[in-house]
């Protein structure tokens, strides 16, 4: 692929998402998990999550959110990319992207993952975004998708009510100028890996509950301050800032230490429970359905997960004039 540089802007011209089956009570959880009903929803706020059939893989959920979102953007070249985003793949090789390409029946696609838990959307969205501006592609699809159940003891309290499983897409493309993705940034520190981790190939995702709660109370801010500075936009102009939904009270401690309202910072998780990768587009995704975003909305996207790892993105809304 030649590398002609762009620029020309990118910003999100289609977004969907996939929550699969019937929602998941806390009371099919409690039980399992040894905890009372209560105790899950008012120590997270959720009340129901999504858990994928047996016969359903990550692919097939990411599939389904990206042929979404390629069908709300306005009709012209297919995708010419997709990344996918996440920790849950279906097998460690091929890359699920792979099966995902052949699901859209788009041959000669590149496809490819990548992994950093739950900020992996955002990852993803750095990779796509920086091959636009490179010149290599000019329509790609990125997408967060997680079977996380599946890598949760179901008789661990400390997880077990937290997750679910879901896939959420954007379809990129060029927008005009001043609109689309105005700023990312991407942090990370490995001395925290522990925080939230799975301690061997095959085994139970773990997690320090206080552990992460501190670095999200820490990093959140500062991380979306970054962005905002390289965007040239202040938090009071945003729109919406759409957070990875680890848990509702979790989202809600994020919005009052920034001094931001809840129809600002919406929380999603109630019933969606802490999808993974999938969780902060699907919290754009969920808002945009809503209540729609306009043209020259202001939205940040921000998340912050294991490795631990975070990302933000601020984003111009661009909604095309024959829509």
């Amino acid at each position: 692929m030649a590398i002609n540089r762009s620029t020309k802007s990118v910003g999100i011209l289609g977004i969907g998402h996939y929550l699969p089956g019937e929602p998941v009570t806390n009371e099919a959880v409690a039980a399992t998990a040894g905890v009372d009903i209560e105790w899950i929803s008012s120590r997270t706020g959720i009340q129901s999550r999504h858990y994928a059939p047996p016969e359903m893989q990550t692919s097939d959920l990411a599939t389904e959110a990206a042929r979404r979102a390629i069908e709300a953007a306005p009709a012209g070249l297919p995708p010419d990319l997709i990344v996918l985003g996440t920790g849950s793949p279906d097998s460690p090789a091929p890359a699920t992207a792979s099966y995902v390409q052949d699901n859209l029946g788009l041959p000669g696609v590149p496809a490819f993952d990548v992994n950093s838990s739950c900020s992996g959307f955002l990852s993803a969205l750095a990779s796509a975004t920086g091959m636009f501006s490179a010149g290599i592609v000019a329509r790609p699809v990125v997408i967060g998708a997680d079977t996380f159940s599946r890598c949760i003891d179901p008789a661990d309290r400390k997880t077990a009510p937290l997750f679910g499983d879901g896939a959420a897409a954007v379809q990129l493309g060029e927008v005009p100028d001043g609109y689309g993705i105005l700023a990312l940034d991407l942090w990370a520190d490995g001395s925290k890996a522990e925080y939230a981790h799975t301690p061997e190939h095959g085994g139970y995702f773990r997690m320090n509950g206080r552990g992460v709660k501190n670095v999200v109370m820490e990093m959140g801010p500062k991380l979306l301050n970054s962005a905002l500075a390289k965007a040239g936009v202040r938090l009071e102009q945003l729109n919406r800032i759409l957070v990875h939904q680890a848990n509702p009270k979790l989202v809600t401690w994020l919005g009052e230490s920034m001094g931001v309202d809840s129809d600002v910072m919406p929380t999603y998780g109630r019933f969606t429970g802490n999808t993974a990768t999938s969780s902060a587009p699907l919290a754009l995704s969920l808002a945009h359905e809503e209540r729609p975003f306009r043209d020259g909305d202001l939205l940040a996207v921000l998340s912050v997960g294991a490795g631990m790892s975070a990302g933000a993105a601020v984003v111009r809304w661009y909604e095309p004039k024959d829509s």
